[in-house]
């Protein structure tokens, strides 16, 4: 139904439901959920409301739609859908459709490891909700070299004749082909099931002691295959050593900037710091905070069952007015809700809001300075960067080799320092082109060149020079900075992972003594930011090197045989590729229908056709 405010408000119900307010045009601009749907629509025209996003809202409400619901538990879940499938302006909306991922053990023969979301259907044990499919992934790659346990379909499964690659590199046992009986596959299935319920410590135990037994009795290939299992299963939430925060818990924090809203979740469940999950918040500059955390909460525990605490980034004052939602998604459960001043939580929600504000500000070209802080953490460097250079290298089937060289600062890009660099086609004698797609001659070529502008003051010099590509490519650029006495540029190379994400890369550094593969100790949520700055630079220059690889193939698709030919202009050759229909048509004709072409002589069109013909 509908009623025309304010005139009509009386025939509202003092019954819980949703209401939509309705511009002039019928269209929806907000949807609110009441558990007295009169008092509540009536308070927007009662007195001025405090928000100035609710004051332009309520001028521009010309109708009022309102449902019924049987409690004020189903309106809440009415509102929620209702928005998600109407978005309507005045309302906050989480741009996080997807469910939470969990990793499900599956309870077969041989049970599967893998990620799973969705409705919990599939007979199994399952453990989450983790906060992003990166922290399953890497947990599972953790997992399988601890306790080599199976990936794949089981149309895969069922149809091996020898065990695949993931048994070559120690990562499953390889039960479909027999190389290790049921009995001894199914206890690995419990070593697993009984770390991912937070039983590690006697698990290692357990391991060590079996492995000390087996170097006694001189079984040293078990004792060393327990070893590596010990080491992949100890590097494992390493980060898990506040053991005085509550098993299972979550962060709930809401954070503002200039340029957007982000809400960020930190997840504890089994003792073990899971990481950490931001969701952008739209059309909520303006709002309330509570009403923010409200909307978080609907989100994340409407399907999802929330731990027994959460600690909350906000005053006390939002106590009443949380559990109010929590006590309408799960009556029944006894939620502890934890706004702590001092102490671990307080730490731990503090790393929460400084990881989150990171990500948030490195999403942003404005202010980097977050960014490039979290850079120089995950670093370890003594002094954050205020400038960064990024070299890529590109070409086109081993042809028209070219590299470009992008800068970066706390302000965003700075493309007036940008640079290009053709490689192939050097008018200098100090270098010979590279013409044959060679990656490493090519590094050592630019940076050379790059090098020597920055030692005669045409370039500013980086603090940190990111390079595409892996070891080879760093010790290249390490060779070409000590023979031009380079000191103190620090040198990062960043490989691609196998899926190109974010976060999947791996470092390479080169500021050592000699270069440190940095892979351990990253923390996926708390990395993220400077993860993204990388990822941001970097991909900065495969763009501007692959625009400037287009424009060169575009240049060279457009050169003709004929531009080459003396006394042929551009005139003359439009005139020839216009009169034989393009260049194979002028290959084909002879001196005579040459000489036919307006503008050309007998000269010129022996010269024509002997160039073409050679």
């Amino acid at each position: 139904m509908w009623v025309e405010p304010p005139r009509a408000l009386n025939e509202l119900p003092n019954e819980p439901g949703i209401y939509q307010m309705l511009d002039k045009n019928r269209k929806v601009l907000y949807v609110g959920k009441a558990r007295n749907l009169r008092k509540r629509v009536s308070s927007y025209f009662q007195r001025q409301p405090e928000s100035l996003r609710t004051q332009a809202m309520v001028v521009q409400i010309k109708a009022i739609e309102f449902n019924i619901t049987p409690s004020e538990a189903d309106a809440l879940v009415l509102e929620h859908n209702l928005i998600k499938q109407i978005k309507p302006r005045y309302n906050v909306l989480l741009k996080d459709s997807k469910s939470y991922p969990y990793i499900l053990l599956r309870d077969e023969k041989f049970p599967r490891l893998q990620m799973y979301r969705g409705d919990r259907k599939i007979a199994g044990e399952y453990f989450g909700p983790f906060p992003h499919a990166g922290a399953v992934h890497t947990t599972i790659h953790l997992m399988q070299k601890a306790f080599q346990l199976r990936d794949c379909e089981d149309s895969v499964f069922h149809n091996r004749s020898r065990p695949c690659m993931q048994y070559q590199i120690g990562r499953c046992s390889a039960p479909c082909v027999g190389m290790v009986s049921q009995a001894q596959y199914q206890q690995q299935a419990a070593d697993a099931r009984t770390f991912l319920k937070g039983q590690d410590q006697a698990l290692l135990q357990d391991w060590q002691e079996t492995m000390m037994q087996a170097s006694n009795d001189k079984r040293f290939e078990q004792a060393a295959a327990l070893r590596d299992r010990i080491a992949a299963l100890r590097t494992i939430f390493a980060s898990a050593d506040q053991q005085d925060l509550p098993e299972n818990a979550d962060v709930l924090a809401v954070l503002k900037q200039s340029h957007g809203v982000m809400a960020v979740v930190g997840v504890r469940r089994s003792g073990r710091d899971l990481g950490i999950h931001t969701i952008r918040v739209a059309q909520a500059l303006d709002a309330d905070d509570i009403e923010i955390l409200q909307s978080l909460m609907i989100e994340r525990y409407r399907l999802e069952t929330p731990p027994q605490d959460l600690i909350i980034a906000a005053d006390e004052s939002f106590q009443a007015p949380l559990k109010h939602v929590l006590k309408l998604l799960y009556p029944k459960q006894k939620i502890n809700l934890h706004f702590p001043k001092r102490g671990s939580r307080f730490q731990w929600l503090n790393e929460v809001i400084r990881s989150g504000s990171q990500t948030l500000s490195a999403r942003s070209t404005d202010n980097q300075k977050p960014a490039f802080e979290a850079l120089a953490t995950m670093l370890g460097l003594a002094d954050t960067p205020k400038l960064l250079a990024a070299v890529d290298n590109a070409h086109l089937g081993g042809k028209q080799m070219l590299s470009a060289v992008v800068f970066a600062d706390q302000q965003g890009p700075k493309k007036d320092l940008y640079r290009k660099y053709k490689l192939d086609d050097i008018s200098s004698t100090k270098h010979s082109p590279i013409l044959e797609g060679d990656d490493y001659a090519a590094m050592e070529q630019v940076l050379t060149r790059f090098f020597t502008a920055i030692t005669e003051k045409r370039l500013p010099q980086p603090e940190i020079l990111l390079i595409d590509g892996g070891k080879g490519q760093l010790s290249v650029a390490i060779k070409v900075a000590q023979t031009l006495n380079i000191k103190d540029i620090k040198l990062l190379a960043v490989a691609k992972g196998d899926k190109r994400k974010v976060g999947e890369e791996t470092l390479w550094a080169g500021w050592a003594d000699a270069p440190i593969k940095l892979k351990e100790g990253f923390k996926p949520g708390v990395h993220d930011a400077a993860l993204l700055l990388i990822a941001r630079v970097r991909d900065e220059a495969h763009r501007f090197a692959g625009s400037f690889l287009q424009k060169r193939r575009q240049k060279s698709v457009l050169k003709s045989s004929l531009d080459d030919i003396t006394g042929i202009g551009k005139s003359k050759r439009t005139a020839l590729l216009q009169h034989f229909g393009g260049i194979a048509g002028v290959k084909k004709a002879s001196r005579k229908q040459l000489q036919e072409v307006s503008g050309m002589s007998d000269i010129l069109a022996e010269r024509v056709f002997q160039s073409l013909h050679r």
